[in-house]
Formats: C-alpha cells, sequence, structure tokens
C-alpha cells in the first residue's frame, strides 16, 4: 500500500472487497453505484473494469489515484 494513504479510501477499498466476495452484494454494489441518482456513477464507468479488478484481488499494491475511484456506499437507494 502507498505510503500516504487516505483512510476513508482505504475503508472503501477494505470493505468493498469483503461485500464484493458475496455475490448478492457484488450485484447489490453494482446496481448500486450504475444507478444515475449515484453522484459518482459517471467515474465508476470509466474505471469500472480497474475497481472490479482491485475488488477480486488482494494485492496490496493498489495506485492511491485508483483507490479514490471505488466509490462509496451511500443515498436513499441503497437497498
Amino acid at each position: 500500500m502507498n505510503k500516504y494513504v487516505d483512510y476513508q479510501d482505504l475503508a472503501r477499498l477494505e470493505y468493498g472487497r469483503l461485500l464484493w466476495r458475496n455475490p448478492e452484494m457484488r450485484r447489490r454494489l453494482l446496481e448500486h453505484w450504475l444507478d444515475p441518482r449515484h453522484p459518482y456513477r459517471e467515474r465508476f464507468v470509466q474505471h469500472r473494469a480497474e475497481i472490479e479488478r482491485v475488488l477480486s484481488s488482494s494485492d496490496e499494491d493498489v495506485p492511491r489515484a485508483l483507490l479514490r475511484e471505488i466509490p462509496p456506499v451511500f443515498g436513499s437507494f441503497w437497498k
């Protein structure tokens, strides 16, 4: 992991990986992140392949810039 990591970015990575392992939670995350109401939807779509690869891996050397692209989970539309 990079020397000066933002703990919110790291938390999104760790919790994202935890949820990503469960097929139902993976489906829900994708549905949430692709929802037109999600403010980071366009950024997720742009970096989707890289984000999915990182969430599926156990690689600890993830570029900081990519960590920031993992969308948060929030909003009343989370199911």
